[in-house]
């Protein structure tokens, strides 16, 4: 018999999560959690449903296994989540949002899809609707989150300020921007359908004398302005034609210092697939294509003078505010070499030579502890690479190796291309230690990792190369 090395589970997981969605979807439409805000026997359930009762409470027992509800004797409830978020009794009820949004992106021709061209146009999804129902949706979470940075950006609530809100929906972000700033004013540009209704919501909260909803195309309409601030919320799939003209208009749009708010899904994993890619599957199979990756927007930010502030969390999407600097920044070249030689010098005479990872046995020179990341990150790596790679003597690197060895964290193999020389691998203990090593960097060096990660692509081609020139010459002080 064969040893199986990996599990199916993944796949029995898959089959629980679409039945579990199937049963929320089918408990949402009969609306059961609007009657259970407080503690129901399944015959009563039945009768407010117009179900079957011995039919009922098995779909009752399936949501209380599932957590969705709880069961004390012979009476449900709702958990405190169903309770905000599942009741048509909450101001924030979002059943019709996500029975909406399970439709929308629904997979169930997915076999279909796949095998025909993609639509034509991008009509496929109605956003007027999608405007209406995502209000609760808004109050979940967002509005908190979006006018909590405003509230840091402007702490005086009596300013004058002017907002752009480019594909603002039922424009809730904007009705609770001029409530709060009474003084000020909020443009909302939508695509005609989606106006009306806007229009109709604005009216409804009776803020029409400090919102403007203008119909039009943001892609070749005129944005107005200047504006305070700017937010494009999940519209870069949008964006036709250069995406650094599109920046570059938002910034003409801009004050000098005026902030522009990013809201979607940025990142992109080490493939370089997007990381909702299921989420966006069946709108790009009916012919909307992905936003720009992070890359690409990062650039173009970039060119068009923007820099970023912060990043932000806003509900389940995620945030990134600019500020908008013309004003570009130098620094003179003697204060570059005086914090190189302060940087060096620091690290020379650093008293931290040693490394203690917790243990007797975990504990290195900070030279030990970096060869054996080198091999960890190049298994099979030979000595004479690692020799040329830190710039010292092959003897030096062997009475490391060596001494490695000795310790059990690395383990060496006939190379078979070549008999003279032996191949370089981390043992187990290597491999706890290479994870330890990682660890405390990523525990010490976050900031560090924070800062390359918001700096622009051409600012980090400058740092390397003067990096790589002053590594050349780092032998004349050594």
């Amino acid at each position: 018999m064969s040893e199986i090395k990996n599990s199916p589970s993944r796949y029995y997981q898959i089959i629980r999560n679409y039945q579990e969605a199937h049963l929320l979807f089918a408990a949402i439409r009969l609306d059961v959690f609007s009657f259970l805000d407080t503690p129901q026997t399944a015959a009563a359930i039945a009768e407010s449903t117009n179900c079957n009762q011995t039919q009922i409470e098995f779909m009752l027992l399936a949501l209380t296994s599932c957590g969705l509800i709880h069961k004390q004797g012979d009476f449900y409830f709702n958990t405190p989540e169903s309770t905000s978020f599942l009741s048509r009794n909450s101001h924030v009820f979002l059943g019709d949002t996500l029975l909406f949004r399970e439709n929308m992106t629904s997979l169930a021709n997915l076999q279909e899809k796949v095998q025909t061209p993609p639509a034509s146009n991008n009509s496929v999804y109605d956003f007027a609707k999608l405007a209406r129902l995502t209000i609760p949706e808004m109050y979940a979470g967002r509005v908190q989150a979006f006018m909590q940075q405003v509230s840091l950006l402007y702490p005086d609530c009596s300013n004058a300020l002017h907002m752009l809100d480019l594909g603002g929906g039922a424009g809730i972000l904007d009705i609770e921007f001029v409530k709060q700033y009474p003084n000020s004013k909020a443009t909302i540009l939508e695509t005609p359908t989606v106006a009306e209704v806007t229009k109709e919501i604005v009216q409804q909260y009776q803020v029409q004398k400090n919102i403007d909803v203008v119909s039009g195309d943001f892609n070749s309409d005129s944005l107005g302005g200047p504006y305070d601030f700017i937010i494009a919320s999940g519209i870069l799939n949008f964006v036709h034609g250069d995406l650094s003209a599109f920046f570059k208009k938002l910034s003409d749009s801009l004050k000098e210092g005026g902030h522009l708010l990013l809201i979607g899904h940025f990142k992109d994993d080490k493939n370089n697939v997007p990381a909702n890619m299921l989420g966006w599957l069946s709108g790009c199979l009916d012919g909307i294509p992905l936003p720009p990756n992070e890359k690409e927007i990062e650039f173009a930010l970039q060119k068009s003078s923007f820099t970023i502030a912060e990043q932000i969390k806003i509900s389940l999407f995620d945030g990134r505010l600019y500020q908008k600097n013309t004003a570009t920044r130098t620094a003179p070249s003697n204060e570059v070499i005086d914090a190189f030689i302060t940087l060096t010098e620091k690290i020379a005479n650093s008293k931290t030579n040693v490394l203690n990872f917790g243990s007797e046995d975990m504990t290195f020179y900070r030279g030990e502890i970096h060869m054996i990341k080198t091999i960890g990150d190049y298994p099979g790596i030979h000595s004479a690479e690692l020799a040329r790679k830190y710039g010292i003597t092959r003897p030096v690197v062997h009475k490391t190796l060596q001494k490695l060895s000795e310790r059990g964290l690395i383990v060496k193999q006939d190379d078979p291309d070549d008999k003279k020389r032996y191949l370089l691998y981390l043992t187990e203990k290597g491999k706890v230690a290479y994870q330890a090593h990682k660890q405390y960097h990523e525990q010490y060096d976050k900031s560090l990792f924070d800062f390359l990660a918001d700096t622009s692509g051409d600012k980090l081609a400058a740092m390397k190369d003067f990096l790589d020139y002053a590594n050349g010459l780092i032998e004349n002080h050594s």
